[in-house]
């Protein structure tokens, strides 16, 4: 073979050898390894169920959580901490309060040195108290119920004196105790609770009076809630109470509604797990 031949020849081979080498580097991945996966959307969550039992009279579903100390923060999944009564004995000249809310209860006591914030007349509860139920008042007779007040404000030597009579009437401290209230565990104190019926029935039967129905599906509008709902009595402290109204405010009042079961306990984070 010629040499120019030859050499032609060789070059040819070398080039095709080097482009045999660059086509697939060492290492790299297969083609069938690099396929895209198809993208598959997470199942939408399902709401939260509430635990509060349905209403027997109104159709009103649960409304939101309020975002206070001790409940569960839009966007989150875990609740924030309980909220704690840090409080010595002898601050108990105030109210434990979460949120600007005042909690009286068995588990948060005041002492007879606690005041209210303001007083207003006839039945001692605060300014702000008394002029709400004045509207609540008004509202219910233009709808032709009666409401009147049985009970507002207590001293705290006045309920050591309803607890004691009560004691002795039921025969039963144990008893007693599930509807009075101990000195200085008694919302009566701060000028915020009131006791409402229509003047004739009194006891467990006002739930079934028209007052007792208006009350349950109106307060909140004015700003009161029911404290003691029935079956609540293991977050409550207290037997079911148709007749005992807390003053909040229209605001967190909106957060319970007509015929709620819902207890103030629940909608701070105080309830027991």
């Amino acid at each position: 073979m010629p040499l120019r031949h030859l050499v032609r020849t060789t070059a040819i081979g070398i080039l095709i050898a080097l482009a045999g080498c660059a086509a697939v580097p060492a290492g790299a991945p297969s083609p069938a390894g690099t396929a895209p996966t198809a993208f598959s959307p997470a199942p939408p969550s399902t709401p939260a169920q509430s635990s509060a039992p349905p209403s027997t009279t109104s159709p009103s579903g649960p409304a939101p959580q309020p975002t206070a100390t001790g409940s569960s923060r839009p966007g989150t999944d875990a609740p924030t901490p309980k909220p704690r009564d840090r409080r010595t004995s002898a601050q108990r000249n105030r109210a434990f309060t979460v949120d600007g809310i005042p909690v009286v209860s068995k588990q948060h006591p005041i002492n007879a040195g606690y005041r209210r914030s303001s007083i207003s007349s006839p039945y001692g509860l605060t300014r702000e108290t008394q002029r709400a139920l004045t509207r609540m008042i008004a509202a219910a007779r233009a709808g032709g119920v009666r409401l009147r007040v049985r009970s507002g404000y207590r001293s705290y030597a006045l309920q050591a004196q309803i607890l004691s009579s009560k004691i002795r009437e039921y025969g039963s401290e144990t008893l007693a105790r599930r509807y009075n209230a101990a000195p200085g565990r008694s919302e009566h104190q701060t000028g915020l609770a009131v006791d409402l019926w229509d003047g004739v029935t009194w006891g467990v039967g006002v739930r079934n009076t028209r007052a007792g129905r208006w009350l349950w599906a109106n307060a909140w509008r004015y700003g009161f809630i029911l404290r003691y709902p029935a079956g609540k009595e293991t977050i409550t402290g207290y037997a079911f109470e148709p007749w005992h109204y807390r003053y909040l405010g229209t605001g967190p009042a909106r957060a319970f509604g007509p015929n709620s079961y819902r207890t103030l306990e629940e909608y701070l984070g105080l309830a027991p797990a």
